[in-house]
């Protein structure tokens, strides 16, 4: 049935048709959202902004239809790349076992041959030997054609009628199809020589036959099981092709991993369909308060005897712009937090140049999104009056050295960039380095933006000093004027007298030619007053412009060095998280899938321990029953908001839960926002997205208060001697044995990326199947769930976890008390998720740092 979901494309059907519903329903909000047309002024912008509404409408649904499409190719190629990666896997082991066995004198075995023939067991033994060393590899065995003599007159087996056609096995040894480490029934024990089945392959097999090495995509289904199968020709001393060998791979794995590859190309799609429809939400809505805005003006004509309720309606209208702004910065930066940690986790995997390239093409059009939001974001603080400057001592220098650093990519190869020092202009001054640095940054680039040839300087002077009310017993009044011109496409005088107002540039083909939002030049004109000075600009068309503003800055009288706020400039990250001095055990509670992994993998890799739940009912469990040393809560999820959760942390659990440091993860990132989050009892907040660098460091700086011993919940009753002893020498092993893994695959890293992957998708129902068995009471059910993970364990070099599962097992099929065995149970169910958790986390390490250097030819997913 799941074949028929890619063979059909059922999936990418139907996630385009839900997309395609989206996208309907966001257009429906934003029409809603649209206010409907004055009475009185029928030719007002409400009605422009309906037009241009629906055309905003058609075009965004041709650029959605273009995604489905790019998606589709996208989706089809990582198919095939992953067919043929897996039918390499078994495709090129057939030639290989067909030599060895036409050496060992295959053409001479018939159904006459002894089983204790020497010639036969040798090609018995070839076949365990290959499959121990292949374990990608189900089934090996050696067929022939059945004459038409012997069709007549041989019956084949009421199983095997009408289900394909059927040949003649000659040589197959016993094979552990349940991977129970038992040779046992009658599936799998030793086929005898000459024994008839059916197989459904019939046009790869009749090219087989004809001299060729074929693999059979499509599943075909025996009394062994259903299998994907290669056929590689074996010749006679003649170089006739006198039988074949057949190698079988899981139909199941096969059929698996494709849907797997395919669905992880879909869920990228997704995240980047469901950014540009954040998008077109965003922009809808707010060209939908501007025309309610408009509309309001429009009334407030009609309605001068309602002054008064005008006034207060507008007031409403600012609160709802900037709580609009607040959401909106919500609901944007939580999928671009999913989006920028899953690209650095990408980038620091082992990528080619292409995919390299691809992933700097996704974090720089993101971080250029984010840049928009901020830029929103500070127009509101600025316009509700919310923003407020640091009074700090800086060099002025380092900050000036950095801004040009900063903006110097922007500028083409036509372009000079020159920048005067500073002459007669104090070292150090007191101001907000960082509003100062956003102007300086706003005006260069903007003059680079509209400069294609030429030059575009940057001069620092020192007027006058005039007494002002800044003066102090502290420090000297300076005023710094900063001039910024260039050789770039100019202004009218009509563009120069609108140039600072909010959402507008020159004209509409300037935005179409140079794009942005228009509120650089009004943040910068806006912060400029607020530091005292006023932004001025003198323009000729067609031969350039000069931005100049002049401040007021104070200057210290004897500051000392460690005083001085020095702007750090930014750094490339590394390429690996490094490891982190102390490792803490953490407790991860985030409602978004997405965001949750990307945090998860970040930490662990760093060398943590995490606990991650989806709500805070879930984390309150775990903290009433576990101990941790710090909590990652995101304060916006269902039922109960993470400041509930940490107020109940606070007030209602025992000490020391109640104390255990807490970390707000949030998208909202208003300075009133942060401020709740440590009012109700959070330590420390940080604003998504959030650099990798930035989560470690904060984590970190947080001390370890635990005690040294074991969490007494990890640990089995110390009244029973007979169980405690297992338990204890089983918390001595290490976590995940190299050595065994290694020989398990046969040294082969792709088969062990793919066994990883096949176990962390069947462990989770393993474990819930044990859990549940030791709930019910079954001793035999424990017993059986308990052998399972100790074979899962085995399969991947967990020899902890398969200690512990041993002691389950063995402590299941003894004589004790209900109380005590629901007790014990329990305590080595914590424990085994625990060792299940750490052996995957070093079996990931193992794979990268393999692929990396110990194996440079192989490369992990």
């Amino acid at each position: 049935m799941w074949q028929a979901w890619y063979e059909f494309r059922i999936d990418y059907a139907l996630f385009s048709i839900a997309f395609l519903v989206g996208h309907a329903f966001v257009l429906s909000r934003v029409r809603r959202a649209m206010p409907p047309a004055s009475s009185t002024h029928p030719d007002s912008a409400t009605s422009s902004a309906a037009i241009g509404s629906s055309r905003r409408a058609r075009l965004s649904f041709c650029i959605l239809l273009l995604l489905l499409t790019g998606g589709f190719l996208a989706v089809e190629t990582a198919d095939r790349l992953e067919r043929s990666r897996l039918r390499q896997q078994v495709f090129g082991i057939a030639p290989t076992y067909a030599a060895e066995l036409q050496q060992l004198g295959h053409a001479g075995i018939n159904e006459e041959t002894s089983p204790d023939d020497p010639v036969y067991l040798r090609m018995i033994n070839a076949q365990k030997r290959w499959l121990s060393v292949n374990p990608q590899v189900t089934d090996i065995y050696t067929m022939r054609r059945l004459s038409e003599s012997e069709l007549a007159t041989r019956l084949l087996p009421e199983r095997d009628r009408h289900t394909g056609h059927p040949f003649q096995i000659i040589v197959d040894s016993e094979t552990d199809y349940n991977g129970d480490g038992k040779i046992e029934g009658v599936r799998e024990e030793q086929t005898e020589i000459g024994e008839i089945f059916t197989d459904s392959s019939v046009e790869q097999i009749e090219r087989a036959f004809r001299g060729d090495t074929t693999f059979a995509d499509q599943p075909s289904h025996d009394r062994w099981g259903e299998w994907v199968s290669a056929y590689a020709p074996l010749f006679d001393s003649q170089g006739n092709v006198e039988a074949l060998v057949g190698v079988d791979f899981p139909a199941k794995h096969y059929i698996h991993s494709i849907i797997l590859t395919r669905l992880g190309v879909i869920g990228m799609i997704a995240a980047l369909i469901t950014l540009f429809l954040g998008a077109v939400t965003s922009i809808g809505m707010l060209k939908a308060g501007i025309a309610a805005q408009q509309r309001s003006h429009a009334l407030l004509q009609d309605q001068r005897d309602l002054a008064t309720q005008a006034a207060s309606q507008a007031r409403q209208a600012a609160v709802t712009k900037n709580q609009f702004l607040a959401n909106m910065s919500h609901e944007i930066r939580t999928p671009m937090h999913g989006i920028l940690g899953t690209t650095e986790l990408m980038t620091r995997c082992s990528l080619n140049e292409e995919q390299r390239h691809y992933m700097h093409m996704i974090q720089t059009s993101a971080k250029g999104l984010l840049t928009v939001l901020n830029d929103i974001l500070d127009f509101s603080k600025v316009d509700s009056g919310l923003m407020t400057l640091e009074s700090v001592p800086f060099e002025l220098k380092d900050l000036l050295s950095q801004t040009m650093h900063a903006v110097a990519n922007l500028k083409n190869e036509n372009v000079q960039l020159q920048f005067q020092p500073p002459v007669d202009v104090p070292e150090i001054i007191i101001g907000d380095p960082t509003r100062l640095r956003q102007v300086l940054i706003n005006l260069v680039g903007n003059a680079l933006k509209f400069t294609e040839q030429g030059r575009v300087t940057v001069l620092i002077e020192k007027e006058s000093q005039d007494a002002t009310t800044l003066d102090t017993s502290e420090a000297q009044s300076s005023r710094i004027v900063f001039t910024i011109t260039d050789t770039g496409i100019g202004m009218t005088e009509q563009q120069r007298a609108n140039i600072f107002e909010a959402f507008t540039q020159g004209d509409s083909s300037t935005t179409r030619r140079f794009g942005g939002t228009g509120l650089g030049l009004s943040i910068s004109s806006q912060l400029v007053e607020l530091m005292g000075g006023q932004l001025q600009v003198s323009s000729v068309l067609d031969e350039g412009s000069s931005f100049r503003f002049d401040i007021p800055l104070r200057t210290p009288i004897g500051s000392t060095q460690h005083q001085i706020a020095k702007p750090q400039p930014p750094t490339a990250p590394a390429n690996s998280f490094g490891h982190c001095d102390q490792t803490r055990e953490l407790l991860l509670v985030e409602d978004g899938a997405i965001n949750r992994t990307v945090a998860e993998t970040m930490l662990r890799a760093r060398g943590h321990r995490v606990t991650s739940v989806s709500n805070a009912k879930d984390a309150l469990k775990q903290l009433r029953s576990h101990a941790f040393d710090l909590v990652l809560m995101d304060v916006q999820m269902p039922e109960i908001d993470g400041l509930t959760a940490t107020q109940i942390i606070r007030n209602d659990l025992p000490s020391p839960a109640r104390d255990i440091p807490v970390i707000a993860l949030t998208a909202h990132a208003m300075r009133e926002d942060r401020q709740r989050c440590l009012d109700a009892g959070m330590n420390e907040c940080l604003t998504k997205p959030y650099p990798p660098e930035l989560l470690f460091d904060t984590i970190e700086s947080f001390a370890i208060c635990r005690e040294d011993d074991q969490d007494d919940l990890l640990l089995p009753p110390t009244t029973n001697s007979k169980t405690s002893s297992p338990s204890s020498h089983a918390d001595r092993v290490l976590p995940l044995n190299h050595e065994v893994i290694l020989q398990n695959v046969g040294g082969d890293l792709q088969v062990l990326a793919m066994l990883a992957q096949t176990i962390s998708a069947e462990l989770p129902s393993q474990i819930d199947q044990l859990h549940q068995a030791i709930h019910a009471g079954d001793s035999t059910q424990v017993a059986l769930a308990a052998h399972t993970l100790k074979g899962t364990a085995a399969a991947i070099g967990a020899t902890q976890a398969q200690e512990i599962a041993a002691s389950i097992e063995t402590f299941s099929l003894e004589e004790t008390s209900q109380e005590e065995s629901l007790q014990f149970l329990d305590n080595r169910m914590n424990a085994l998720v625990s060792a299940f958790e750490l052996a995957q986390t070093e079996l990931k390490s193992f794979l990268l740092s393999s692929s990396g250097s110990d194996h440079p030819g192989n490369e992990t997913p």
